[in-house]
């Protein structure tokens, strides 16, 4: 039973998944941060459907098939980065609302800095955590701190996580730093454009 529980933990907890909630938490708070509906669905589009993909890609692609888990999570990682840089990129040419730009931006960040420190530092830090704390620190901002709560869904997250046997204490408080502080950097200089 507790593995079940920790594996839908795990799933309905992965980036493109928390990207839906809050891009959709955000967008019934108030729609003008999209300036409507299209940049909701295209922030959707490039957030959560291009990323979720690698769970089809997986297993048309030659070079993942038969990876299994480690080609999965690699291939989710990709086509989150791909999703990240592409959504920016339109963001930017097509003159986006600012939240919408912030948001790309903020993902693309915290990515990019995820992807150097596993990649070149080698330090194996939570994709997982920093998917879901970047995105807490954004629906914060967006909500009010009133709904500071939602940063306590690391604590499932990262007993799930544990349990599993898929992160290390540490690999999942240093990818939710990740998250946090590629948020909020963003943030902070979005406030003072």
């Amino acid at each position: 039973m507790k593995n079940r529980i920790c594996k839908i933990i795990s799933v309905v907890s992965v980036a493109p998944l928390i990207a839906l909630y809050v891009l959709t938490a955000i967008y019934l708070h108030d729609k003008s941060i999209f300036g409507g509906t299209l940049w909701y669905v295209i922030s959707i589009v490039f957030l959560t459907i291009l990323p979720i993909s690698a769970y089809i890609l997986e297993h048309v692609l030659p070079a993942y098939k038969g990876q299994g888990r480690k080609g999965e999570r690699r291939l989710a990682f990709v086509m989150c980065i791909v999703g990240y840089v592409l959504g920016t990129v339109v963001s930017l040419i097509f003159k986006a609302p600012q939240g919408v730009k912030l948001l790309f931006i903020s993902y693309l960040v915290s990515g990019g800095l995820l992807a150097l420190i596993n990649s070149v530092i080698k330090y194996k830090a939570s994709g997982h955590a920093c998917g879901v704390a970047g995105p807490c620190v954004a629906l914060i901002y967006f909500l009010g701190i009133k709904t500071w709560y939602v940063i306590l869904l690391l604590i499932p997250v990262f007993w799930a996580r544990i349990s599993m046997g898929r992160h290390t204490f540490k690999e999942l408080i240093s990818g939710a730093a990740v998250g946090m502080a590629g948020t909020a950097l963003t943030i902070l200089i979005f406030m003072h454009l």
